[in-house]
């Protein structure tokens, strides 16, 4: 009995350069391609098809593209730097007492928010956040750590980690920059390659970055030390407008439920600080139906920063004598802390809802103003996360709600008053004008061409 090679090539068989087996290959593979309805009546003219019209791919088309040598690289690089960061340490690393997040535990929170950065993406995350804090010996520079979210640009994008500050910035000067107490209470790490522990310490930010960086709209180039051309003219390289800007995004989006923090009436000024633990347990958890109404439910536990970038208000200017000096313009009034939210800059859902919804259902709070900044709480828990490109929502048509903050909503203004046509105004006297008569075309030519010779003539 023959084989199924021998009977193959019994198939492929054919004088004029065609087989009998290539086309029910072909004529079978345009069947599960096509997907006819009625294979087993058409097959004849499905074959007939395939005949008039056979398919002849071109070799050069299905060859495989070869490996650049970059790339090539750039994979063995990301293999080494991932396989070093599950390797276990000989000696165990000294306890930093720092508190870290735990991404793999906020996961399910962050899919419910509809944001998803993968399981292996966010353990590669947690490995290197780790990494970094061991070898970084952060406790000097800052006291917890946690996980903001992803930045967008035109190449690669931040990763970016935000620690309390322990300290103020250097040369500090209180009208200009603001200390702990304002813009720079929290420092902020980034890094476009997590896989390589390295995270890069962004700077101070200044009232004057923070203000300049919400009147121009630029995309991030992926380089920190890319320059920033725009108008009006910003005071810094990428690095600085990174820093501005999630100065603006997380004072924004840091809200929790109302019932998480506390208002210290005892400091001055008051300041937020975490609930008391009897305090606490007495609040929550509560029902996803009271988390739902965004202004009595959620309360910002950063405060958001005023009109010239600040957290507290100006210091006081004085003379060369000691005298108070008056400050020009009108007085900028700061936010209040452990404020609630404007219901016009935030959409809230419950996940899951509808008939599934339940007294453990999430809910999700998305800002209007940051696109890419969610909250998400559940029982005792909550989340702020930011997954975006940096840039405020400006594009909406109608008219400016009351109390929307500046770039929130945007329309662009109407075109003038259409002109009139021209009226027939009357005379002084108060007649009408007469009707314009239509003159006869000319026959003649009323200045006929004079002879070349009539001037010598004269």
């Amino acid at each position: 009995m023959a084989t199924a090679a021998e009977l193959r090539q019994i198939l492929k068989e054919d004088a004029n350069g065609q087989n009998l087996y290539d086309h029910l290959t072909q004529t079978l593979m345009k069947i599960l391609v096509d997907r006819p309805k009625n294979a087993f009546e058409a097959f004849e003219l499905i074959s007939a098809e395939v005949k008039a019209n056979p398919l002849t791919p071109e070799q050069t088309l299905a060859r495989p593209l070869e490996i650049v040598p970059e790339q090539l690289a750039a994979q063995k690089t990301w293999m080494e730097r991932s396989a070093a960061m599950l390797k276990v340490p000989d000696e165990a690393p000294e306890d930093s007492g720092l508190k870290l997040q735990d991404l793999l535990d906020d996961n399910a929170l962050f899919e419910w928010g509809g944001v998803s950065f993968g399981r292996s993406e966010l353990f590669r995350l947690q490995l290197s956040i780790k990494k970094f804090v061991e070898k970084a010996q952060l406790p000097g520079e800052t006291e917890r750590v946690r996980f903001v979210g992803r930045v967008s640009t035109r190449s690669k994008p931040y990763y970016v980690l935000e620690g309390l500050a322990a300290e103020d910035p250097e040369n500090l000067d209180e009208r200009l920059q603001e200390g702990r107490a304002g813009a720079n209470k929290f420092v902020y790490f980034v890094t476009q390659a997590p896989e390589s522990c390295e995270w890069t310490k962004l700077p101070a930010v200044t009232s004057e970055q923070v203000v300049k960086v919400r009147q121009f709209r630029r995309l991030l180039t992926g380089d920190l030390d890319a320059a920033v051309p725009s108008y009006p003219p910003f005071p810094g390289q990428e690095r600085h407008l990174l820093r501005a800007l999630l100065a603006n995004i997380v004072q924004d989006t840091s809200v929790s439920p109302d019932g998480f923090f506390d208002l210290d009436t005892d400091a001055d000024p008051p300041t937020v600080k975490a609930a008391e633990a009897e305090a606490f347990n007495e609040r929550f958890p509560k029902a996803a139906a009271d988390l739902k109404d965004v202004e009595s439910g959620w309360k910002h536990h950063e405060t958001p920063l005023n009109a010239i970038g600040r957290v507290t208000a100006l210091p006081e200017q004085t003379d060369e004598s000691g005298e108070p000096v008056a400050a020009e313009g009108d007085p900028v009034e700061v936010n209040a802390p452990l404020d609630a939210l404007k219901p016009e800059q935030w959409a809230a859902r419950t996940f899951p809802g509808g008939a599934a919804a339940s007294s453990t259902s999430c809910v999700v709070l998305r800002s209007l103003k940051w696109p890419g900044a969610v909250a998400v709480a559940q029982g005792r828990k909550f989340v702020n996360v930011y997954v975006g490109n940096g840039l405020s929502a400006t594009s909406r048509a109608g008219p400016t709600p009351p109390g929307a903050g500046p770039g929130l909503f945007y329309s662009p203004p109407l075109p003038g008053v259409v002109q009139t046509e021209f009226v027939n105004s009357p005379t002084a006297d108060g007649a009408p004008q007469p009707p314009l008569a239509e003159q006869p075309d000319v026959k003649v030519d009323p200045t006929p061409p004079q002879a070349e010779n009539a001037d010598a003539e004269e």
